[in-house]
């Protein structure tokens, strides 16, 4: 007797349903990332990137003693099987050295002045960013660049003289970073040179910044009618860009002694104040930000370097600790010097050189001398 013929079972509705579904969202977010993808190299396509060539780290001039190296660890009981547990060596891997420069130079300008210097340094395992301002007005010694004998001039004019005899931006900043090593011990890992359009344009688009006045910055902000058209009172005040960048610039407020050093005490609080606020942001606020200002932005870092440091400093930044940790160099004094032996005297800053490099090698590496 024969077997009797049975039909095959259909699939189930329901599993080819299922299928389906996973097919779709498969390819959604393929498609999301894809999209995510244009859009970032689109993003960086519109930052202005420079070659810096690298510059020499010889032996600094002033020796500074390096921490001892030891393994430092918790010690197990004798009777005890729990394994050893190593801590944390601090190491200069940790460290991240970013430089800032805002200019004042505008299209048809020759004159490259770093008129603001501030030294972002992450410490990627401590979560911490420490700014440090740059005193321009500080007497340095130029290194000998391309063939021209370096001597003492101000800070500020360092990044003019590297755009002068070097490659325009890139020039700026290989002077900058080999004069900061020679004279400070700073080690600039990347350079970023922002114009002060672009720093009114993100301080307009975050829809102005809250800061605290004193009752001389009220008035000295009230009393600049060319460029400040908002009234401030003394007190927590809502600043547009262009009032927020007068306000970090000014040097001549009642008490202010034509000083740089609260000059920059005030562009740290600001930019304090803008990351905070940043951090506030949507995903789509910041985009059309990014769009905005990246063309503004000229930078040593290539694509491939900041995709690399996007993904370092991501997971940090909701715990980011920011410490204004003041100005370099340290141990500072006001003289009057005859720079350019032409019989005119200029107000520049001294100072110790041994401070001020242990400082700076503790704030930027994490070397501690004895």
């Amino acid at each position: 007797m024969s077997a009797k013929y049975q039909k095959p079972k259909k699939k189930s509705t329901h599993t080819k349903c299922i299928l389906v579904a996973i097919i779709i969202i498969t390819i959604l977010i393929a498609s999301a990332i894809i999209a995510i993808a244009v859009y970032y190299n689109y993003a960086l396509s519109k930052i202005t990137h420079v070659e810096v060539p690298k510059i020499e780290h010889s032996t600094p001039s002033t020796e500074i003693t390096e921490r001892p190296e030891e393994l430092l660890q918790t010690t197990p009981t004798t009777d005890s099987t729990e394994p050893t547990i190593e801590k944390h060596i601090p190491s200069s891997a940790d460290y991240i050295n970013f430089l800032l420069v805002g200019q004042a130079a505008r299209i048809g300008e020759t004159e490259r002045f770093a008129d603001t210097m501030i030294l972002c340094t992450v410490n990627a395992y401590e979560k911490t960013l420490t700014m440090t301002s740059l005193l321009r007005d500080t007497l340095i010694k130029m290194p000998n660049y391309r063939g021209r004998t370096g001597g003492n001039i101000k800070l500020t004019t360092i990044y003019h003289l590297g755009s002068t005899y070097g490659d325009g931006i890139a020039g700026s900043m290989e002077l900058m970073n080999q004069t900061l090593y020679d004279n400070f011990g700073i080690e600039v890992d990347h350079n970023f040179e922002v114009d002060f359009d672009a720093f009114i344009r993100v301080i307009d688009m975050l829809g102005g910044i809250d800061i605290e006045l004193t009752e001389a910055e009220a008035e000295y902000l009230n009393e600049e009618d060319f460029w400040v058209y908002q009234d401030v009172q003394p007190g927590m005040a809502h600043l547009d860009g262009m009032t927020t960048l007068c306000y970090a610039r000014m040097r001549k407020a009642k008490g202010d002694s034509d000083s740089d050093i609260i000059r920059t005490s005030r562009q740290r609080k600001v930019i304090q104040t803008i990351i905070e606020k940043l951090k506030t942001l949507s995903v789509s606020e910041i985009q059309t930000i990014v769009n905005e200002v990246l063309p503004m932005v000229v930078t040593s870092m290539d694509n491939r370097e900041i995709t690399e440091m996007i993904f370092k400093l991501l997971p940090i930044l909701p715990d980011l600790n920011i410490d204004s940790r003041g100005t370099c160099p340290v141990n500072y004094w006001g003289e009057m010097v005859d720079i350019y032996s032409d019989g005119i005297y200029h107000s520049v800053l001294r100072f110790d050189p041994y401070e001020t490099k242990r400082t700076m090698r503790e704030i930027t590496e994490g070397e501690i001398s004895e």
